[in-house]
């Protein structure tokens, strides 16, 4: 062992009196209706949405798209079908 001196500070808090706080909304919603609302997986369809439409207008308006770019197109095409897959199948489950 190294000889390290290790001080411990013990902070008193009885002197200290809770002040109420009104909550806001987002101290009320619970985290399994948040589960049950699915934000995260929509607004990940969402930003895939607004990437895919972004990407097909970019390809579309080329003049001579090059093997390159028409892969990436394809990428974020094939991506799509994944992110829908999971989209889908990552609904909530019922116990039997």
């Amino acid at each position: 062992m190294s000889d390290e001196k290790v001080t411990i500070v013990n902070v008193d808090s009885s002197g200290h009196k809770e002040e109420k706080v009104e909550q806001g909304w987002y101290n009320k919603v619970s985290s399994e209706r948040i589960d049950r609302w699915r934000v995260v997986p929509r607004v990940l369809m969402l930003l895939y949405g607004l990437a895919f439409y972004r990407g097909m207008n970019w390809f579309m308006e080329l003049e001579n798209p090059t093997l390159e770019q028409a892969g990436f197109v394809s990428t974020l095409v094939g991506a799509g079908a994944a992110w829908f897959g999971l989209y889908v199948g990552s609904g909530h489950r019922k116990k039997d």
